[in-house]
């Protein structure tokens, strides 16, 4: 297995989700289904029309959807499965998602399937001094809930502590947009060339080395096929253990 190192030490790693720690299918085959089934529950006590000036936290979060939206259960509900059934990135959305799925993690029925490799690699950069930080278009509230329910030998382990910190597109912009690793990169306080982001997405990899990031594409199994034009945008890794930093 070949090593790919760079020019100086890298002190940042920055790391997407889906597809670069965990398998991509956690999200579509456990999480939105998971998320779909408690939903309407979650929506049944509610008072509609949804006021903005509620004091109950769903209601407080649904108000950010159009007004049209959430004048019914129904409606709401409709636009909700519209949202998830073709995954757009809506930030009000994710919001809402980090609070039902707050419920499956607790009860032990929702645990996050991280590779080995990354687990290996989150406490050998960690023991390094390497800070590391995830930006994910899932909420940040998602993100530590994920993190904190790390299915280990089949039981939850809190890998939080090993964490910097979390950006989400309501933080720092959408993740195609090199302004939003220029943001990152303001709040984290390392150079560009001192961070390294991870991703399975290659618009994601392109826009981090606009903005002046180290950035390699991680290709997992059952992630989307590149093509010739994909990869000469950057290097790829298979595993964590192939980076030397």
């Amino acid at each position: 297995m070949s090593s790919i190192s760079f020019d100086i030490t890298i002190k940042a790693v920055i790391l997407d989700i889906e597809g670069t720690v965990a398998p991509i299918t956690f999200v579509k085959d456990v999480l939105f289904p998971y998320f779909l089934r408690a939903i309407p529950d979650t929506l049944s006590p509610l008072t509609y029309p949804i006021q903005s000036s509620s004091t109950n936290t769903i209601e407080a979060i649904l108000s950010n959807f159009p007004s049209e939206v959430t004048e019914s259960k129904e409606s709401t509900f409709k636009h909700i499965e519209y949202l998830v059934k073709n995954d757009i990135k809506d930030s009000t959305l994710k919001s809402l998602q980090g609070f039902v799925w707050t419920a499956g993690y607790e009860s032990g029925e929702i645990k996050a399937p991280l590779y080995d490799d990354a687990i290996a690699a989150l406490h050998r950069w960690n023991e390094e001094g390497k800070k590391i930080f995830i930006y994910s278009s899932g909420s940040v509230k998602a993100q530590k809930l994920l993190f904190q329910y790390v299915n280990v030998n089949d039981k939850s382990v809190d890998f939080n502590g090993l964490l910097s910190g979390y950006f989400d597109i309501t933080t720092s912009g959408y993740k195609f947009e090199t302004t939003s690793y220029v943001n990152i990169i303001k709040d984290i306080q390392f150079s560009p060339e001192e961070s390294l982001f991870l991703s399975d997405n290659v618009k994601e990899v392109s826009a981090a080395l606009e903005a002046g990031l180290n950035s390699l594409i991680v290709v997992r199994e059952g992630n989307a096929p590149l093509s010739e034009e994909d990869l000469k945008v950057s290097k790829t890794i298979t595993s964590f253990d192939q980076i030397s930093i």
